[in-house]
């Protein structure tokens, strides 16, 4: 396997969970369970867009900045203020990781819709991206 299939693997988890788990949780009002799982589809995201750019990614939940410096210095066509969102999605979502797994913090409905649409956001922006600068691709 590949780079770019393995790129495509990882972002094709990423619309799977965002659409079985995130939005399965959304209606069963499990808010702790749709913050953590939407942080885990916009690290998948992520991770599958560094990886068909063919840049290693730390092993860590917030991947964003090597995403964002990556952007930039590839010329990515991705609008200066879509990365920056891209940044501030991944960092409050890792942030939120720990607390929602053990229940440190108890999320209620606006906190999980709002993982929820910012997740489905970060998935279609690096689809988006993905299919321009990869147009072959099975995205």
């Amino acid at each position: 396997m590949n780079t770019r299939e393995d790129g495509e693997k990882l972002i094709a988890e990423a619309r799977r969970v965002l659409e079985r788990d995130v939005q399965g949780a959304l209606k069963e009002s499990d808010h702790n369970f749709v913050v953590r799982r939407a942080q885990e589809v916009v690290e998948l995201a992520l991770k599958g867009a560094l990886k068909l750019l063919g840049t290693d990614y730390p092993k860590a939940h917030d991947v964003a900045p090597v995403f964002v410096r990556e952007a930039r210095a590839k010329s990515l066509p991705c609008a200066e203020p879509d990365l920056e969102r891209i940044e501030h999605i991944s960092f409050w979502l890792a942030q939120a990781r720990g607390p929602s797994f053990y229940f440190e913090k108890e999320y209620g409905p606006e906190e999980a819709e709002r993982a929820a649409a910012d997740a489905d956001w970060v998935v279609q922006q690096i689809s988006l991206l993905a299919d321009r600068i990869l147009p072959r691709g099975r995205l």
